[in-house]
């Protein structure tokens, strides 16, 4: 088995939402909170189907990363797409690191 921090090999970047006041009223926009290295994996994906023959994508993939202060109101970014975390739970054999369940968002 290889060392786990080797696998570590995707640059993802932790982003918030972060209330602005504007001339026009409060908005919100987007901070990067952080960059971390990150082990990526497909968990499973299935479709959809909506109301008026619409389909969504629904992809969910495992984020391991080293123990850090992140939580689910925050979201992912890597290669251009966003990944909503969902939960959270630590890795209990080594307690260095934890994953994160996340979904990808599509529109």
């Amino acid at each position: 088995m290889s060392n786990l921090s080797s696998r570590l090999k995707n640059r993802i970047e932790v982003y918030a939402k972060r209330k602005v006041a504007g001339k026009i009223g409060t908005t919100y926009e987007d901070v990067l909170i952080k960059k971390l290295w990150a082990e990526i994996k497909f968990q499973s994906g299935n479709m959809i189907s909506g109301e008026g023959n619409t389909e969504a994508n629904n992809t969910r993939f495992k984020i391991r990363i080293r123990k850090t202060e992140i939580d689910t109101s925050q979201y992912i970014k890597f290669k251009g797409l966003i990944y909503e975390i969902e939960y959270i739970y630590p890795d209990f054999k080594k307690n260095g690191f934890m994953d994160l369940m996340a979904k990808l968002k599509t529109e």
